[in-house]
């Protein structure tokens, strides 16, 4: 253990390792579940559109919150107690209470994502929140890898129904709700409160710009389990959904780090137009493939996005705004998103639903060159004026 990381960011990470176990047992393999139930893409989209853009939106507020109060470990461990039960009662198959239990669980993930990352900087010295932050997100993702490996070991070996699988599956995140957050405590620096505010009109023009045009993005971005859901047609096995989902995320942990570096040395607009025209290409291929080892590597390709714009995405917004506003910067960055990330996935399942699902995916590809268009207009994060004693 680092010495310069203190105990903090590690049971915060662990936190986030068991909670990505039971989240990735489990979402996967939601396409499959909701057919067992007799529901197809449109319900699909109504949820995963609900779910996320609900989960954006209370970013914004619970970042608010933590920046109001200084209760990060509180509002921490509710979030993450929020996921735990909802799962619970996405065992009971019945489509009303998969939808409640599949909001709530998204919801959770709002409530504790900005108190958690500010609890995580208050405990750390600036100059090693890189570090610090690289370590959380790598034990994040080490359990996003484990769990569909995990789920498709007990559905291939044991025959699991997915509603018992579920069940299973909530036991890594349970346990340690209940043992790990003993061990974090509140620091001098979480505790501060502020009179922060939400108000739009405190951001600088470029940032205005910029979050028009994520909206314009989120609105191309329906659900990834659209991808499973069309590979499941083109002849994937349950089992192997897992598997699906555990290839995109090894693809976006590998491309997540130069992702960053290309960001921070080429220009943030160019990578995240990169990884979005990646996205508007891969989307367009999946319109027209008929045969699924093509599809396995779209959905390699799709990671690959996601990797490349998780870091330049996020960086815009830390980089334009002033240090007093940073965290409404990032709220409003996640607002955006929260709101387009509902039509576009219900218009996706209303799309594939009524035309089949060529028409959906060209669409949200087409969307997505429009966003980048946008983009263009947006000014360079190089050309911001920023305090010398922010550079560097």
């Amino acid at each position: 253990m680092s010495r310069r990381i203190p105990r903090n960011v590690y049971l915060l990470g662990l936190l986030s390792l068991f909670n990505d176990v039971t989240a990735d047992m489990i979402t996967p393999l939601l396409p499959a579940y909701l057919a067992a139930m007799g529901l197809g893409a449109g319900f699909l989209g109504v949820m995963e559109g609900l779910a996320n853009s609900l989960s954006n939106v209370t970013m914004l507020f619970s970042g608010w919150m933590a920046d109001r109060t200084g209760k990060n470990k509180r509002l921490t461990v509710l979030g993450y107690g929020m996921s735990v039960v909802s799962r619970l009662f996405l065992a009971i198959p019945i489509p009303a209470v998969a939808l409640a239990a599949r909001v709530s669980d998204r919801i959770g993930k709002g409530i504790r994502t900005a108190p958690r990352d500010r609890l995580l900087t208050a405990s750390v010295e600036k100059k090693y929140w890189g570090e610090a932050f690289g370590v959380q997100r790598a034990m994040d993702h080490a359990g996003s890898l484990v769990g569909p490996a995990i789920a498709a070991w007990l559905l291939a070996a044991f025959e699991l129904k997915l509603s018992t699988l579920f069940l299973v599956a909530c036991v890594p995140s349970v346990l340690s709700l209940l043992l790990i957050p003993r061990g974090i405590q509140e620091t001098r620096d979480s505790r501060e409160k502020s009179d922060a505010s939400l108000s739009w009109k405190k951001l600088p023009p470029s940032m205005k710009r910029y979050v028009g045009v994520i909206f314009i993005a989120a609105l191309s971005t329906p659900s990834e389990l659209f991808l499973l859901m069309r590979m499941k047609d083109l002849g994937m096995e349950d089992y192997q959904t897992p598997l699906a989902w555990l290839l995109m995320t090894l693809m976006t942990l590998l491309s997540a780090y130069a992702g960053g570096v290309l960001a921070d040395r080429w220009s943030r607009r160019r990578t995240i137009a990169l990884g979005w025209a990646l996205f508007a290409a891969v989307y367009a291929a999946f319109a027209f493939t008929r045969r699924l080892d093509a599809a396995w590597v779209l959905l390699a390709a799709y990671g690959l996005h996601m990797g490349l714009v998780e870091s330049a995405e996020r960086a815009y917004p830390s980089r334009v705004s002033d240090p007093s506003i940073r965290g409404t910067a990032l709220g409003w960055y996640y607002f955006a998103y929260g709101m387009g990330l509902l039509p576009a996935s219900v218009a996706f399942g209303f799309v594939w639903k009524a035309w089949g699902a060529e028409p959906a995916f060209l669409m949200s590809a087409v969307l997505t060159l429009v966003a980048i268009f946008l983009l263009a207009f947006v000014p360079s994060d190089r050309l911001i004026n920023i305090p010398k004693k922010e550079e560097g």
